[in-house]
C-alpha cells in the first residue's frame, strides 16, 4: 500500500565521496574504459542541455516561479504529502486493462498492454498529465507458471521496449520464471508529445513543478501496473530501474510498503545535484554565465521527489542497490548517499559504467541470488 508518511524538513545530506573496495587491476581497466566512454556521452549530453534545457534569459524568472509550489513550507515539511493523490487509489479490479499480442516467444507470449488512468495532477501545480493510457509491454508466461513478476523501469531518453528489454535482462529475468512488464515512462518513447526533439524531452522540461509533476504521475503509474499484475497473477511484485528508472524505483520504496522486491540500478538520488553537475560542465557556465538557479536552490526545489527526503518503507532485505564504480552519468556519490541513508543494504558495484556497465552476467547473477534469497526465484 501506499504509506502517506512524511520526513522533516531537513536539507538533503551532501553527497560524499562513495568508499569503494578494492578493485583488481584488469577490473580497473575495466572501469577506466567505461568512465571514458561515460566521459565522451557526457560532453555530449552537455550541449543537448545547453540547447534544450538551459532556459533563455527572458525566461529565467519563469523558472524561479515554477519553483515556488516546491518550496512551500508545508510540502518541505511533510514531502510525502506530494503524492497524496486528490483521489482515492482505485482498486485494481477498477483499472481497465487492454492487450494485444505482439509476438510468440519460448515460454509463453509478449503482450502489449494499455491501462486507461485517472490520475489527477497534484493540485497547485501546472497540469503536466499528458493524458495517454499507460503502457507497458508484458512479458508473459503460460497462466499459472510465472514465479513472480517484475516491473522494468527504463532510463531517461528510453522507452522503446526492445531496446529496454536489452538493458533491463528482460530474456534473463523470463528465462529464469518471471513474468517482466517494460513500463514507458510519461514522455517517453510512442509516448513522447508532437513537437519534442527526443524521447523524455518534456519529462525534464526546465520548469520545476512539471518536471516533480512528471516524477509524480510516474509514481502513479507504477502503482497501477504493480496492483495490476499483483491481482492478475497473485504472485510477487516487484522493481527495477535503470537510472531515471531508478530514481523511481528508490522513490517507490520510499512511499510503498507491500514491494516484494526494489532494485534500483545506477540511481540518482538529487536531481538539483544532478542538474547542477550538467550545468558546471556547459560552455554557458564555464564561461561565467550565471544560473537560473543556485546549487543549494535546486536541492531544496527537487527535494520533495527525492528518495533521500523520505524513510524507506519497503523492508530493508528486500532492496538491492547496483551501482557503477566508474560511472560518470550518475557519479557514484548517488548510490552511495542511497545506501547510507537506506540503512547499509545490499549493494552491488560493477566494473564498468553508467553506459559501458562490464560484467552484465555477474550484475544478473547477483540480482539472482537477491531475488533466490527473498524465495522469489
Amino acid at each position: 500500500m501506499l504509506v502517506p508518511m512524511g520526513s522533516a524538513d531537513a536539507p538533503l545530506p551532501d553527497l560524499l565521496p562513495a568508499a569503494l573496495a578494492y578493485e583488481p587491476w584488469s577490473a580497473r581497466v575495466l572501469t577506466g574504459i567505461g568512465a571514458a566512454v561515460d566521459g565522451s556521452v557526457l560532453r555530449a549530453m552537455q550541449l543537448v542541455v545547453e540547447r534544450a534545457l538551459i532556459p533563455n534569459p527572458e525566461n529565467v524568472s519563469a523558472l524561479r516561479e515554477s519553483a515556488r509550489a516546491m518550496l512551500d513550507p508545508e510540502l518541505q515539511r511533510d514531502p510525502a504529502r506530494f503524492f497524496a493523490y486528490p483521489e482515492p487509489e482505485p482498486e485494481p479490479g477498477d483499472v481497465e486493462l487492454s492487450a494485444r499480442v505482439l509476438r510468440r516467444i519460448e515460454g509463453g507470449t509478449v503482450r502489449e498492454c494499455r491501462i486507461q488512468s485517472a490520475y489527477q495532477p497534484w493540485l497547485g501545480a501546472p497540469a503536466a498529465a499528458d493524458g495517454s493510457p499507460i503502457l507497458f509491454e508484458h512479458w508473459r508466461h503460460a497462466a499459472g507458471r510465472a514465479r513472480g513478476s517484475v516491473v522494468a523501469l527504463h532510463g531517461f531518453t528510453m522507452g522503446r521496449p526492445r531496446f529496454d528489454a536489452f538493458a533491463l535482462f528482460a530474456s534473463q529475468w523470463f528465462r529464469r520464471g518471471l513474468d517482466v512488464a517494460l513500463v514507458t515512462l510519461p514522455y517517453h518513447g510512442v509516448r513522447t508529445p508532437q513537437g519534442a526533439r527526443f524521447s523524455g524531452e518534456h519529462f525534464a522540461v526546465p520548469d520545476v513543478a512539471r518536471l516533480s509533476e512528471a516524477v509524480r504521475e510516474a509514481i502513479w503509474e507504477i502503482r497501477l501496473v504493480t496492483q495490476r499484475l499483483r491481482q492478475e497473477s497473485g504472485r510477487p511484485v516487484g522493481l527495477l530501474g535503470l537510472s531515471l528508472g531508478g530514481y523511481l524505483t528508490a522513490l517507490a520504496a520510499a512511499l510503498f510498503d507491500d514491494l516484494d522486491f526494489a532494485i534500483p540500478m545506477v540511481p540518482p538520488v538529487c536531481i538539483g545535484d544532478l542538474a547542477w553537475g550538467f550545468f558546471e560542465q556547459t560552455r554557458h557556465a564555464r564561461a561565467g554565465g550565471e544560473a537560473a538557479l543556485s546549487r543549494a536552490e535546486l536541492r531544496r526545489s527537487f527535494r520533495v521527489h527525492s528518495p533521500l527526503a523520505h524513510p524507506l518503507r519497503t523492508p530493508r532485505e528486500r532492496v538491492l542497490i547496483v551501482a557503477g564504480r566508474g560511472d560518470r552519468i550518475v557519479p557514484p556519490t548517488h548510490p552511495s548517499a542511497l545506501w547510507s541513508h537506506w540503512g547499509e543494504p545490499a549493494i552491488h558495484w560493477f566494473s564498468g559504467s553508467h553506459l559501458a556497465p562490464f560484467g552484465r552476467g555477474r550484475i544478473v547473477n547477483a540480482i539472482s541470488r537477491h531475488l533466490a534469497s527473498l524465495g522469489v526465484l
